[in-house]
């Protein structure tokens, strides 16, 4: 199939097409001063001719000579202008080519927050990222120089094969015999470079993926002494790689030294018959030169064809890398104001799936604006997914999830996450200070209330607040990275606070601690409390017990005991551990 690459590139162009107007025309201006400078060549030699036949008692010689000289200067005040155009036009298409790499990117970035959730499993950070630079390069690349040849190419060939017939037709038809097989050569390549490019960058996306699983995952590297396995996968993945180029290597190894054949063929041929047309005279010495000049301006965008079509097919594969993430449909915004909300929750027979796998099924339980809803059970079960439902992190695949009677879906996405406090399992902290990553973007907050009621001591850290916690907060215990993520959510004072097991790397005491200043701040919000620990949840108003993604018992602390099921079981083994711990 034909691609036209002003279609493919043409959305992104079309903000610089005025940029681009300015260089095509430049362009144009650089290869018509180009172009005539062989005429003016032809001339000036047939004029040096004349001045050998001339007689030169009659003053020709000196008259020929001052012409010659005219030619001279002309040409070389072209050559002059020639350069000042070319750094125009090179200027103007190197400015796109960066405005037109800026834009996809911050595009691609700004389209790939705003995607749910959902599309980021399954998927490898890795990958995602080469997309943002490797593949963006691959684009800039073309657009910088490409783009610019293949546009110059296509000029210097059309403009270059008129003037030659205008000369010679019939040694131009002679010039033009290895197209066909050209164009065929080049149909092949281009089809086989796509392809084989976009499995370099899906490798290079793996190769990515695998650094970035090394270097956050470090710590578990160093301390199960797995340095050697981690050495070999990835130089399995680099070899892989390296195969993977060196496909595309051969394919340009055989095809750039064939069109040089080519054309040296055509040349050869061009100048045996033209000489011959020279010696009897049917062809001036100037006219052919001026033929050989063109051929061989012709015959250089018939060289470099193969990197245009090589460049082009790698920008091609890399912009439909792009693209599919770009068509990818994001969070739906849409939906109608609302000022503000209560905090009461419903999901009414909510089922989610994962890859086929059932991982809710037929969920249905409200809680109260103001209430507690306690959720415990077994690892699995189901329990942090339920909780990704409220603020629409995630969404179900049947059945309602409501805010104060409305579908979240029909709530603005600001709106409704500004109303939330969610407290994740993984604290996930910014590179920045413990004060900035409490406050994000916001305004500046209760942030000294936020941090107490969290248990989190400035006096803990050697700057305080204002130290800067490293990269995903390598510097602080995981009890500290948690307690900051519940500042952080605190902060925010919301109508709904989610805490998905949000103290399980605190101890104990700690933990009562936490939660006997979160009694009061529980009690103006709705709060859904995720835990392991079940004295983590005994004062909830109600608490339900997830099994296998179904609600498997439901009641308060004391009746979950008295019951004997699967609470009264899981309390009896905690109590036990405990009792052993304490002894």
């Amino acid at each position: 199939m034909r691609i036209d690459p002003f279609r493919l590139f043409r959305p992104w162009l079309r903000p610089y097409r005025r940029q681009v107007v300015l260089g095509l025309g430049l362009l144009l201006l650089a290869q018509t001063i180009t172009l005539v400078l062989p005429l003016l060549l032809k001339e000036a030699i047939e004029h040096a001719e004349r001045v050998t036949e001339a007689d030169p008692a009659a003053g020709a010689v000196a008259a020929a000579l001052a012409e010659v000289q005219v030619y001279a200067w002309v040409i070389a005040g072209l050559a002059v202008a020639g350069w000042g155009v070319n750094f125009g036009m090179r200027w103007f298409f190197t400015s796109v080519s960066r405005h037109v790499e800026h834009d996809i990117r911050g595009a691609y970035v700004r389209h790939l927050l705003r995607l749910p959730l959902r599309f980021f499993q399954g998927r490898r950070a890795g990958d995602l990222m080469a997309r943002a630079t490797n593949d963006v390069e691959a684009i800039q690349r073309f657009l910088h120089h490409a783009f610019r040849m293949t546009l110059m190419g296509v000029l210097t060939f059309v403009l270059s094969l008129l003037l030659m017939s205008l000369i010679d037709w019939q040694l131009a038809l002679l010039a033009l015999a290895p197209m066909p097989v050209l164009a065929v050569a080049a149909s092949l390549v281009s089809v086989r470079v796509r392809s084989g490019y976009r499995r370099v960058q899906e490798q290079f996306g793996a190769i990515s993926s695998r650094i970035q699983e090394n270097l956050s995952g470090v710590r578990l590297v160093k301390a199960c002494a797995i340095e050697d396995r981690e050495i070999r996968d990835f130089e399995a993945l680099n070899d892989d790689y390296v195969e993977r180029n060196q496909g595309l290597i051969h394919i340009r190894s055989l095809f750039f030294p064939f069109t040089g054949l080519l054309n040296g063929t055509s040349m050869l041929v061009v100048l045996w018959l033209g000489g011959l047309r020279v010696i009897d005279g049917s062809l001036t010495l100037g006219a052919f030169v001026a033929f050989n000049l063109y051929l061989i301006r012709m015959s250089r965008p018939m060289y470099l064809l193969g990197r245009m079509v090589d460049e082009f097919q790698r920008a091609a594969a890399s912009l439909g890398r792009i693209g599919a993430v770009l068509e990818h449909p994001p969070e739906d915004r849409r939906a109608p104001g609302r000022d503000g909300l209560r905090g009461e929750i419903e999901l009414r027979d909510v089922h989610l799936a994962f890859d086929g796998r059932p991982v809710l099924d037929g969920v249905s339980l409200r809680v109260p604006a103001g209430g507690t809803l306690a959720i415990v059970g077994r690892v699995g079960s189901g329990k942090s997914t339920l909780a990704r439902l409220i603020p629409r992190l995630l969404e179900a695949d049947h059945g309602e999830v409501l805010i104060d009677g409305a579908p979240v879906e029909r709530i603005p996405l600001t709106t409704l996450r500004a109303a939330i406090g969610y407290v994740p399992q993984e604290a996930f902290l910014f590179s920045e200070t413990i004060e900035e990553n409490i406050v994000l973007d916001r305004a500046p907050g209760p942030v000294e209330w936020a941090a107490g009621m969290a248990q989190l001591d400035p006096a803990e850290f050697p700057d305080g607040l204002e130290t800067v916690v490293g990269e995903r907060g390598v510097t602080l215990s995981g009890g500290q990275r948690q307690r900051t993520a519940l500042a952080r959510a605190l902060a925010r004072e919301p109508r709904i606070l989610i805490l998905d097991d949000a103290l399980a790397s605190v101890d104990t005491a700690t933990e009562e601690a936490i939660l006997d200043n979160l009694r009061e701040v529980m009690r103006q919000r709705t709060t859904i409390l995720i835990a392991h620990r079940l004295s983590s949840v005994r004062d909830a108003d109600r608490i339900v017990v997830l099994d296998d993604g179904r609600i498997a018992e439901e009641g308060t602390h004391e009746e979950l005991v008295a019951r004997g099921g699967l609470y009264a079981g899981m309390h009896r083994r905690q109590s036990l551990a405990r009792e052993l711990t304490e002894l």
